[in-house]
Parts: structure tokens; C-alpha cells; sequence
């Protein structure tokens, strides 16, 4: 397949890191795209100009609004876009459930609406990976304002998840509760009727990150397997490449395949004191691991053209023969410098070991490869960096 056969693909969102990383690869290996960027402040014209692709701005999201779709749609026509593409649930939903506003022969290159909402509850994803053959954590499903079950005391720390992340009321992540009684004041802080709180063993790690990609039918698929060296503030700050597990490979891929994903998704698992993975969650779409897949050597954007493509685009071109160890960089000196002032989380790994954590990101920051910082990249790096100093300006002024 030659470059004048790619799909033109379009972007939509705004330009965050997992984006920049989808225009460098496209950029770099020929495939024609277009950034359909949405927010309260345009690009600037310079900011354009470094990025190297075509970009349209379309203003705040606003799928409810018809001018707006019509917009979205008449900036697909014009671009001679096949594919539409984002890094977000929501927002993928909105492109499918929209489509027959989209001009002819564009296809949704995102994860199908009925999969979203079976992804959206933790229990659920937890049922679907133990039928798929995966093994999972002990986990306790605990409704907001109810009294907490008689635990044993082993069982403690606890992580504590939103089931539901967008029914959370008030909104977290993930909170650590070191008994019973710290647990049933989290229950208690929730709001009635919102979502149920996802209880399970504290496990450190390492964890297990593990790169997906699959076309509609299933002729094209494949994964990659990634151990996280480092993660500070429930962000992967290093990972390493690692050979997967063949019960790990083939419960992924059974699950996959029952949830009838397309386009590129990954599995987060967490290792145990045993060395067994142990399911943690699957997102369906690019994400915040992108970039650093990226700079290991999986091309994660082309393998998502390699679905669009299916038996027409050869593995080398978006997985190199020996992937690399990498990582941020701007995340490691961050999580350096907490790792030596002492303000690092249980969730944090390693943990407690502060000089095994600094032995690794020293060995990282000076080692490792980093996507955002990729030698030859600097004008798209400084579109990146002049973008988020813009709305930084933008958000501090709109707040005086």
C-alpha cells in the first residue's frame, strides 16, 4: 500500500499529547489527516503553521447543536476525509450516533456506541474479562449511603473506584481506604443514587499494559505487551516492552472479539505478589499511553489505519522490530521530585522503595525514549508547547 492510497483521516478534539502523537505518525508516514480542533480559543496561526497539517477549528463541542454538526460535517466534505477519529468515549458515541449526517463513505474509525456502554460499568468489565478467561482481583460492589459488609481485615488497603466514573457524585478517581471505617466514610460521601463504589485489594504492581488494535471483522488484529516501571499519581511514567503471556494474549483477544472491538484499544492489568496479571480495566480508544507507545516503537495511530485497511498495510509499518524502553519525561522529573520529597501515593510503584523509584527514573531520564520530546520534531513540539501556554493565558485572564 503506497501513500496515495491512504485514508484521509480527521481528528477531532483538542490538542493534547495522545493527538500530537496521532498528526507526528501520520505526518511522518504520509497519511493524509486533517485536526478538527474544538475549544473556546482558535490555533493560532503559528501554531498551525508548526503542526504541518491541515487544521479547522470548530468551536466548544456541541453535538446537540445543528449548526454545529452541520459544520463538523462541511469541514469533513471539504477535507475529503474517509475516517473520523477522537480520543474519547463520549465523543465517539455522538460521531456513531450521528452519522447519517456525516457525508458518504465516512466511517467511524472509534469503538461502537454498544460497546461503550458495556465498558462503562468496572463490574461489568470485570465479568466480561473473567468469561474471557482472565484472572481479576476480589472486588465488592458497595452502594452509596448503605453500610459497608463485615471485611476481613486482610483484605485491606483498599482501592475504591467509581463502578460507573461519569454516575460519581461528587466525581473521583480512585481513593485508598486503609479500614473498614475509612471505607464506609467514602460510601457515606457519595450522593444517593449515584454510583456504586468498586472495592478491591490494593495491589502495587507492576502493571501490565497491553496494546491492542483489531478491524471490524477480525482479519486484522494483533497486541503488544508493556510492563510499567514507574507510575506516579496514577499516571505510567516509564514502561517497558515485555513479552505477554499466552493465557493473557488470548483472553484479550476473546474479549475483543466478544465485545466486538475495532480501531485500537488496551488492557490495564496489575501483577501480583504471585506474579499473576490481574484485569484491571480496558479503554477502548487512543489514550494518554499513545505518545509513549509511540516513542517504544508501536505505531498505535497507523495500526489504526492498518484496521481502516485490513491485509493492506504490513506490520513493520507500525511495529518496529525491537521496541524500545519509554516513557515522559516531563512526568519522570515530577515524579522524581516527589519521590525524594516524600509526598508519593500507596498507588504509586514502586512503592515504598524510594531508591529503587529514583534508581529508575535517573536510569529513564537518562536513557529512555520520550515521543514529545523526539529529535527532529521540534516544530511540532513548540506548537504543542505555544498551544498549552495560550490557553493557560486564556483560562487565567477568563478568570479575573
Amino acid at each position: 500500500m503506497t501513500p496515495a492510497t491512504w485514508p484521509r483521516i480527521a481528528l477531532l478534539g483538542r490538542l493534547g499529547t495522545p493527538q500530537l502523537a496521532c498528526l507526528r505518525s501520520w505526518r511522518r508516514q504520509g497519511v493524509p489527516c486533517v485536526f478538527l480542533h474544538v475549544g473556546h480559543w482558535p490555533l493560532p496561526g503559528l501554531v498551525r503553521s508548526l503542526l504541518g497539517v491541515p487544521c479547522v477549528h470548530l468551536g466548544p463541542l456541541a453535538f446537540d447543536d445543528p449548526a454545529w454538526v452541520a459544520r463538523l460535517a462541511q469541514a469533513l466534505r471539504d477535507s475529503g476525509a474517509e475516517a473520523i477519529t477522537c480520543v474519547s468515549e463520549p465523543i465517539s458515541e455522538r460521531l456513531w450516533a450521528l452519522r447519517e449526517h456525516w457525508p458518504a463513505g465516512v466511517v467511524v474509525a472509534a469503538v461502537p456506541p454498544d460497546a461503550v456502554r458495556r465498558l462503562a460499568s468496572k463490574d461489568r468489565q470485570r465479568e466480561l474479562a473473567r468469561a474471557s478467561g482472565l484472572q481479576t482481583l476480589s472486588s465488592w460492589c458497595l452502594a452509596p449511603g448503605e453500610p459497608v459488609p463485615p471485611l476481613p481485615e486482610a483484605v485491606f488497603p483498599l482501592a475504591v473506584r467509581p463502578d460507573v466514573a461519569a454516575e460519581a457524585v461528587p466525581p473521583f478517581k480512585v481513593e485508598v481506604v486503609a479500614d473498614r471505617a475509612a471505607l464506609q466514610r467514602l460510601v457515606d460521601l457519595q450522593f444517593p443514587g449515584s454510583s456504586p463504589l468498586i472495592a478491591q485489594p490494593l495491589v502495587r504492581g507492576p502493571n501490565l499494559l497491553v496494546h491492542g488494535w483489531r478491524e471490524a471483522s477480525g482479519r486484522c488484529c494483533g497486541n503488544l505487551g508493556f510492563a510499567v516501571e514507574v507510575k506516579h499519581r496514577g499516571l505510567t511514567v516509564v514502561m517497558r516492552p515485555q513479552p505477554l503471556p499466552e493465557a493473557v494474549a488470548q483472553g484479550c483477544g476473546r474479549m475483543a472479539e466478544a465485545l466486538g472491538l475495532q480501531g485500537v484499544f488496551h488492557f490495564e492489568f496489575v501483577v501480583d505478589a504471585d506474579g499473576v496479571p490481574r484485569f484491571l480495566d480496558l479503554n477502548p480508544r487512543l489514550g494518554g499511553t499513545t505518545g509513549k507507545a509511540l516513542a517504544a516503537g508501536f505505531d498505535e495511530p497507523m495500526a489504526l489505519v492498518a484496521t481502516l485497511r485490513p491485509g493492506q498495510v504490513p506490520r513493520s509499518r507500525y511495529v518496529a522490530p525491537k521496541l524500545a524502553v519509554s516513557g515522559g519525561k516531563h512526568q519522570a522529573l515530577r515524579a522524581l521530585w516527589g519521590t525524594l520529597r516524600g509526598t508519593s501515593t500507596d498507588a504509586d510503584y514502586p512503592h515504598p522503595q524510594r531508591g529503587r523509584a529514583v534508581a529508575a527514573l535517573l536510569r529513564y531520564l537518562l536513557t529512555g525514549r520520550d515521543e514529545l520530546l523526539r529529535a527532529g520534531a521540534w516544530r511540532s513540539l513548540l506548537a504543542f508547547a505555544l498551544y498549552q501556554a495560550g490557553r493557560v493565558r486564556a483560562g487565567a485572564s477568563s478568570g479575573r
